[in-house]
């Protein structure tokens, strides 16, 4: 079976930057990413759509049921995978030469192992205390019977991830994104149409349909590898892609602690308006995902094979096009912010204007944070992301401690956000200016 790859150009690098504006860099990196955008944005409408058919078919508890269901998947998805969703593709693009795909293939087997045996666990784990489980997320035993299907979709979710990661690495992007439209796209669409009786029924629905459509990718993937002796590969991946868990949680604090000081300090009234802020700020920052998706296996394989000038090239074309995108959306919402809460909130919702125009100080730095943790997962072996997320982390915590007992106002909170926001951009952007400039000796 053949698939498309992704090429990497090759292009004098002086001819290239004499020649390339900021606007023919979008065109160009349009071309090749397009796809990959298209998916994504369809993906996301697909998601939004979901949530109203939630709201309309089951009703207020049973859309809050559903959200906080995906919500808490959200939260334990990232366990079972062992930040192999990162390893896989690094590691296959990274193998180069005649016999590329049989290496390609041995990384493979030794994620399909290492992630079979950590989501083995977690399912029995969750399914042997059913409602300690529901207590712990949904405050209630009574959910019990949503533990269930929400390990089926686990489960689906992690092989997803296990087959998309490998042909990310292989740079087979078509693949990659017919399986992202079909099981992040269409299937909770699907779940919704067929089975719309209960919260419990549409989770059981995409569960089975997204750990199906995985099965089919992944007997179309080279799973015969398992038989093969790839300790050596699992002890690569897993070196690499454990130490980066801890940095999924530390991003997911540091879009959350804001939400929950001011919730402590003002309410719950203005903790909801500083989570619709950082919710826009991840939207933004979601707009550049595609990237990327695109970006970090590319980035290793230019570096695997000495194309380092052409990394440079493309790199700076990101970073303006991420730039140029992330400041125009910034300014379109801080100049229609009241207009905007006041259609999508409501009138009574005048006093978010303020702390969402705060808070879309922190888009652009949060979006290059996006893109350049790519080039930097790339290039790196340690979890350098991780280290430069725990500092903005710590950054954020002395600020707002600091604000909270000498200020005492809950703007302060966001100020201090905002500030780790753009120290996370500048430890970034730095890294990844130490690593072109190293490259090019």
């Amino acid at each position: 079976m053949t698939t498309e790859t992704a090429e990497i150009p090759v292009v004098p690098q002086e001819k290239h930057a004499e020649n390339t504006t900021t606007f023919s860099a979008i065109r160009d990196l349009a071309r090749e990413y397009l796809g990959t955008f298209a998916t994504e944005f369809t993906v996301l409408a697909s998601q939004l759509l979901a949530y109203k058919l939630a709201a309309h078919f089951l009703g207020k508890t049973g859309f809050s049921e559903y959200a906080v269901a995906r919500r808490t998947i959200s939260l334990i998805y990232p366990l079972p995978l062992l930040g192999l969703a990162v390893a896989l593709p690094r590691y296959v693009a990274r193998t180069l030469g005649p016999e590329s795909d049989t290496r390609a293939a041995r990384y493979f087997g030794a994620a399909v192992w290492c992630i079979a045996i950590a989501l083995l666990v977690s399912t029995l784990l969750i399914n042997a205390f059913p409602g300690t489980f529901a207590l712990l997320f949904f405050a209630g035993r009574q959910y019990a019977n949503l533990i269930l299907p929400l390990s089926l979709l686990l489960t689906g979710l992690v092989l997803h991830s296990l087959v998309y990661s490998y042909s990310r690495g292989r740079l087979e992007m078509k693949r990659a994104n017919v399986l992202q439209l079909i099981n992040l796209g269409f299937v909770p669409l699907a779940a919704f149409v067929i089975f719309s009786d209960s919260v419990r029924s549409v989770l059981l629905a995409m569960g089975i349909l997204t750990t199906a459509v995985s099965l089919v990718g992944l007997l179309l993937s080279p799973v015969k590898s398992v038989r093969l002796n790839v300790k050596p590969e699992a002890k690569e991946l897993l070196r690499y892609g454990v130490q980066r868990v801890p940095g999924d949680f530390v991003l997911m604090a540091l879009l959350t602690l804001p939400v929950t000081f001011v919730a402590h300090f003002s309410g719950i009234q203005q903790a909801g308006y500083v989570a619709f802020g950082i919710s826009v700020v991840n939207m933004i920052g979601s707009m550049f995902q595609p990237l990327g998706l695109i970006l970090l296996p590319k980035a290793s394989r230019m570096l695997a094979g000495g194309a380092h000038a052409e990394l440079r090239t493309h790199v700076a074309q990101i970073v303006k096009a991420t730039a140029l995108v992330s400041i125009f959306a910034s300014i379109v919402l801080e100049i229609s912010a009241a207009g905007l809460i006041k259609l999508y909130l409501g009138p009574s919702f005048s006093d978010a204007v303020v702390i969402l125009r705060i808070m879309l100080l922190a888009a652009l730095p949060f979006s290059l944070y996006c893109v350049l943790r790519n080039v930097i997962d790339a290039y790196h072996e340690n979890a350098v992301n991780a280290l430069n997320l725990s500092i903005s982390f710590a950054a954020f915590l002395v600020i707002a401690s600091i604000s909270l007992v000498v200020v005492r106002s809950p703007y302060q909170i966001l100020w201090a956000f905002v500030l780790s926001a753009l120290l996370l951009a500048v430890l970034c952007r730095a890294e990844t200016a130490r690593i072109l400039a190293e490259r090019a000796m």
